[in-house]
């Protein structure tokens, strides 16, 4: 009678080297995707204070409100363009986190670490994007453009309605 095959894992230390790798590299991609949103939401609250230094300039210079407004939007333009760079450069890493918990799963059988996996199921988004390049991974991202599409938008409401504020 032969005996059943252990169900035991005998890995090679080529094998524990590179999953010792492949762990420490997956970590490292996803401190940086952190490092980058943490430079995101400063981007983000200094283009919201440079949009909040315009309106308080509308609110002083009333009859110059539309004027003040119209060119105020270079601000948070100015920011768009510098959050989406990140973003896109942000964007870069995914793939291969992608791959790693690819590799982790159909290679080594583990369950996690599935951080960014769980993260595209919970939010229905694909790991692949379905356009690439910076337009869509920086400019037109979601995450990136509605909210300095909302700072123009009230920018340009308030300067249609300073005017109309009592002195």
């Amino acid at each position: 009678m032969s005996t059943p095959p252990s169900t035991e894992s005998h890995s090679s230390p080529l094998d524990d080297f590179e999953l010792d790798l492949l762990k420490q590299e997956y970590f490292f991609l996803q401190t940086t995707i952190e490092d980058y949103n943490k430079q995101i939401w400063i981007i983000k609250a200094l283009g919201i204070t440079g949009t909040s230094a315009v309106l308080g300039l509308m609110l002083k210079e009333k009859q110059n409100a539309i004027t003040i407004a119209i060119m105020g939007c270079a601000i948070p333009i100015f920011f768009w363009i510098l959050e989406s760079q990140w973003k896109h450069f942000q964007r870069g890493f995914y793939p291969r986190i992608a791959q790693i918990e690819s590799i982790f799963i159909n290679t080594y059988g583990l369950l996690s670490p599935k951080i960014y996996g769980s993260w595209t199921y919970t939010f229905k988004r694909s790991p692949t994007p379905q356009h690439k390049g910076y337009l869509w991974d920086g400019l037109l991202n979601r995450s990136v453009c509605i909210s300095y599409l909302l700072e123009i938008a009230f920018l340009l409401i308030m300067a249609a309605i300073a005017p109309n504020f009592a002195k």
